[in-house]
């Protein structure tokens, strides 16, 4: 089946699951009030990126091993896996004593009381999100694209929305506690939906003996940074905003935020089809195959994201409208953030292209930058400029990080993924 065709399938699929994302933050906004709204994004907020240290960047370890010997040999797979799932295991519950014994002072430092209560609860949904990460990195690894979106973006969203919505035909008023108990429920299926698509397939194992191999604790290091500079960037305004500013706001801009991210969907339906592409083009040693890779992939996620990009650009009113009348306020948040997706979208496979093809450390670098530089300018701006300085340092933030790993792509594989018009020589 051609690259077209499956990512126009996942395209379709992740559609839905952007949609019901979108669609979740509607009903949240459009069925409590604006603060209590703002206590579940930001308890939303700090559990993605939670679940982003916790997975310690094995996504793209557990993409890029099962992506090559997938079909060939069990064994460093399984090791992969096992020796993974544990680890995260482990620090899940130490930060579930952690969050059990002090969370008074963890709400405090964290800049809003109110979710001092559910902190045990995002502990554990923490976890819960790393798993789902993991499980959805295997499965696309095995070139189950499909299955792999579906866990990641689909089924929690809409359980989301199919349990909120009968709570609110049936009267029952919601606060943040109990939108984030309902989200939690969410998760965990979605989770152990993943757990069993995996542990399924003819060949899995799970050794609880599992050892970290050389190779993995390499690729780890280098992928564990970038991955937390990568959550730094897309949550520091999130958190400045937390710390600055009150709940309200934070529902403001976490709309936004959340709306102009459904661009990135478009990247991420097609990444789901070509990353483990890269991965086996570049261990066959087929340089060529890779950059035609590039080529489509960016072609098709420039084609597909700009239209929604311009209407975000030239209609943020209306959209940000839909979340309720005093949501337009954050109208110019969007259309900045939207700039800054647009950026995202039109730099491609960036990151992928340095994982898949052992040039992690490259991307390290990368966000050693981009990283601290995200975490300055949101503290730094939305402290002096409100809200407007969050979505400023937000978009600045993510478009430094794909210009500079758009260079690092040039200068490591010999392309620019910003110009989709090159010609490839056959040999």
């Amino acid at each position: 089946m051609s690259i077209l065709i499956k990512s126009f399938q996942v395209f379709v699929v992740r559609g839905f699951g952007a949609g019901a994302g979108f669609l979740m933050s509607l009903v949240v906004a459009n069925t409590t009030d604006v603060a209590s709204a703002g206590v579940f994004f930001f308890a939303l907020a700090l559990t993605q990126l939670g679940g982003g240290i916790f997975a310690l960047g094995s996504p793209n370890a557990l993409l890029k091993v099962i992506g090559a010997d997938f079909g060939i040999s069990w064994k460093r797979i399984n090791q992969t896996v096992s020796v993974l799932f544990r680890t995260v295991f482990i620090l899940a519950v130490l930060l579930l004593v952690v969050c059990s014994i002090v969370p008074d002072q963890i709400a405090n430092l964290l800049g809003m009381v109110e979710i001092a209560g559910l902190l045990p609860l995002i502990a554990v949904c923490m976890f819960f999100l790393a798993l789902l990460q993991m499980l959805s990195a295997m499965l696309q690894g095995k070139q189950e694209a499909i299955w792999a979106s579906t866990v990641q973006n689909v089924i929690a969203q809409l359980s989301f929305i199919i349990v909120l919505g009968a709570f609110v035909f049936i009267g029952l008023n919601q606060t943040g506690f109990s939108l984030y108990c309902i989200y939690f429920v969410c998760v965990g299926s979605a989770m152990l939906f993943g757990a069993v698509l995996w542990f399924r397939t003819k060949g899995t194992s799970f050794d609880i003996k599992a050892k970290f191999y050389p190779e993995l604790k390499s690729s780890l290091s280098s992928l564990f940074v970038v991955m937390l500079m990568g959550q730094c960037a897309m949550w520091a305004g999130q958190f400045a905003t937390a710390k600055y500013l009150t709940s309200s706001d934070l529902a403001f801009f976490a709309s936004a935020q959340r709306t102009a991210t459904l661009a990135s969907f478009v990247l991420i339906a097609v990444n789901l089809v070509v990353a483990p592409k890269f991965a086996q083009a570049f261990a066959k040693g087929n340089q060529i195959e890779v950059n035609k890779l590039s080529i489509v992939s960016s072609r098709l996620m420039i084609a597909l994201a700009v239209p929604v990009l311009t209407f975000m650009i030239f209609l943020p009113e209306f959209l940000m409208g839909l979340f309720g009348e005093e949501y337009k306020v954050a109208a110019p948040l969007l259309q900045i953030l939207a700039v800054g997706q647009f950026i995202n979208v039109i730099t491609g496979s960036v990151g992928y292209l340095l994982n898949m093809t052992g040039h992690e450390k490259d991307m390290r670098n990368v966000v050693l930058f981009s990283g601290p530089l995200a975490i300055v300018l949101a503290f730094g701006l939305t402290s002096q400029f409100g809200l407007m300085g969050a979505a400023y340092a937000t978009a600045i933030s993510v478009a430094t990080q794909n210009l500079l790993a758009v260079w690092m792509v040039k200068k490591r594989l010999g392309f620019n993924t910003l110009n989709i018009f090159r010609k490839i020589a056959d040999s």
